[in-house]
């Protein structure tokens, strides 16, 4: 009969519950945790959850809340009525007591620094809603540090033609009151915390058009109904890790500029305000055109004006 030494069965049982260094066990931990932590939210943070039935019972299905704290994750993931998987930074895993236990309770690692890693979590979340489970993905990618909802990225309604699974928009309230961004721990006592599952979003509603216009079209319509649950303003520019905004890739922005074009008509200042903006910035996308005013100037001519947001990647050429 062959002993086994007390340190390896020991580590056997810990491969068992939450893996091993190479591939650590997604969700081992998140059906016990949500029973322990959903009273410790209610009571502490005055959780409350809207639109249980909008959620699946079975299948995949993509969770797209939007972002304004780190307690959203935790929130979310404890407050669903099934497990929630989310994708999160790698960094998130660099010490010994996360490295196992956050992807045992529902959170993948990715690694950002990776080449092509935004296709590497695309085909991480791919094969987990193969296997028929919630994933969670926040449409704009990272936190809102001004209060803004922002403009979503297209992965998310991507991921959902890749595999037909339905996207529910999530919207979530006060947790920028319990975890600002830079604070280390969430405060109980604050603002209640409110979390709105919206009707499901299903791809093959989307049939008309090409490929990226359907995608548009989803990705649209998830960001409108997050806007509708929540009390935030629309923002047309892409969320940031800090400004000016520093992510590299086809979607970056430096920041959002205004400008003021006026005309004869409405398409006479607006394109004034789109050549304003783009003679002075390089890779500039027009974000939003608004603020229409008409006036009568002293020559008794009618003059009309637009206000155009406008996302500038890099500096203005004429620095």
């Amino acid at each position: 009969m062959i002993e086994t030494h007390p340190g390896a069965r020991l580590q056997a049982l810990r491969a068992r519950a939450v893996g091993t260094d190479d591939e650590p066990r997604v969700g081992t931990l998140s059906r016990p945790a949500r029973v322990i932590a959903r009273p410790i939210l209610r009571t502490l943070y005055r959780a409350r959850v809207e639109g249980f039935d909008n959620i699946p019972t079975d299948g995949p299905a993509i969770i797209s809340p939007n972002h304004r704290s780190f307690f959203d994750s935790p929130l979310v993931m404890a407050m669903t009525p099934r497990p929630v998987v989310f994708l999160g930074k790698a960094e998130y895993m660099d010490s010994r007591a996360t490295k196992y236990l956050f992807p045992a309770i529902g959170m993948v690692p990715i690694k950002r620094d990776v080449k092509r890693a935004s296709m590497a979590a695309l085909h991480t979340a791919a094969s987990l809603l193969e296997d028929g489970r919630l994933v969670g993905i926040y449409p704009e990618g990272t936190r809102s540090r001004d209060g803004y909802l922002h403009r979503g990225h297209s992965g998310v309604a991507h991921l959902a033609v890749m595999t037909d699974a339905p996207i529910v928009p999530v919207g979530i309230i006060g947790t920028e009151h319990v975890q600002p961004i830079g604070s280390a721990v969430p405060k109980p006592f604050q603002q209640p915390v409110t979390i709105r599952f919206g009707e499901p979003i299903h791809p093959g509603n989307y049939r008309y058009g090409g490929s990226r216009k359907r995608r548009q079209q989803m990705l649209d319509d998830v960001m409108a109904s997050i806007a509708a649950m929540t009390d935030q303003e629309r923002a047309p520019d892409f969320a940031s890790d800090e400004p000016p905004l520093i992510r590299g890739g086809s979607e970056s922005v430096y920041r959002v500029t205004r400008h003021i074009g006026r005309g004869s008509s409405w398409r006479d200042a607006a394109e004034r305000a789109v050549v304003d903006g783009c003679t002075h910035y390089d890779d500039a996308r027009v974000g939003e055109i608004s603020g229409f005013r008409c006036r009568v100037t002293s020559a008794g001519e009618i003059e009309f004006e637009t206000a155009l947001a406008l996302s500038t990647k890099f500096r203005p050429a004429d620095d």
